[in-house]
């Protein structure tokens, strides 16, 4: 039963071939089947995906008008395989880390009351094209935050909390996982890194006030969805992937 892995892609020709190559090198230990979703590329991300999906079965290119990452995301769990057993993320600009996708699959296979995991992240500037990964002197941060490309999945809990909400341009990662604990799904930390973040002039969070304001919008969203449940503590995964969010990017 193969792990899926979403791989959302607007005008990411410059970084795309490292992210498919970095998921293929697991072929031989992970049954994989990696969706790529080309939301309306004006580039040559698309040529590049079908280059790479003639030398790998793995790789699927799915088209959706340019709707934006969530809408992406959500056209990638609706063309899920049948029989898929995880699903995991990755940005069309990242790296999955050496082993990740396995690692994490064997650890959902120990533990079967735990539904979901979120790794680690290692942010970087420079990145080696052969060796797949930072540079041998690049500015790296390992951080952890409520981030897609660290996290896997069992299908079921799509069915339980919902799609990805489109009204967001850039927060519906953090929306999406607060919905996760919201419903009070098993979710653990993995304390491996799961993903290299590449740090460059086109980075959606650049945006920094549209960052803020989707995080605060999606935790508005939560507030008001549990007014009426007081006295409950927060669980300690909160403040692991959100309280120290500030923190995380500062100075890089």
């Amino acid at each position: 039963m193969p792990v899926s892995v979403i791989i959302p892609a607007y005008n990411a020709a410059r970084f795309i071939d490292a992210s498919l190559r970095s998921l293929v090198a697991e072929r031989d230990a992970v049954d994989l089947d990696i969706i790529v979703i080309d939301d309306g590329s004006t580039d040559e991300t698309r040529r590049i995906v079908e280059r790479r999906a003639s030398e790998f079965d793995e790789i699927r290119l799915l088209q959706n008008p340019r709707k934006g990452i969530a809408a992406a995301r959500n056209t990638g769990l609706d063309n899920l395989p049948d029989g898929v057993r995880y699903v995991a993320f990755l940005d069309a600009d990242d790296v999955s880390f050496p082993g990740r996708i396995a690692r994490q699959r064997a650890r959902l296979e120990r533990e079967s009351a735990t539904d979901v995991l979120y790794g680690r992240v290692e942010m970087f500037t420079e990145f080696d094209e052969a060796m797949l990964a930072p540079q041998k002197g690049s500015r790296t941060r390992i951080i952890r935050g409520p981030y897609l490309q660290s996290a896997m999945y069992r299908p079921h809990v799509f069915e339980t909390v919902g799609r990805f909400d489109e009204t967001f341009k850039q927060g519906c990662d953090t929306d999406f996982v607060l919905r996760v604990v919201e419903k009070g799904i098993s979710l653990e930390l993995d304390d491996g890194v799961a993903a290299y973040y590449r740090r460059h002039d086109a980075n959606v969070t650049l945006d920094t006030a549209q960052m803020r304001r989707e995080f605060m919008l999606a935790s508005m969203k939560w507030a008001a969805r549990n007014k009426l449940r007081t006295g409950a503590d927060l669980p300690p995964v909160f403040s692991e992937l959100f309280l120290r969010r500030d923190e995380i990017e500062k100075d890089f």
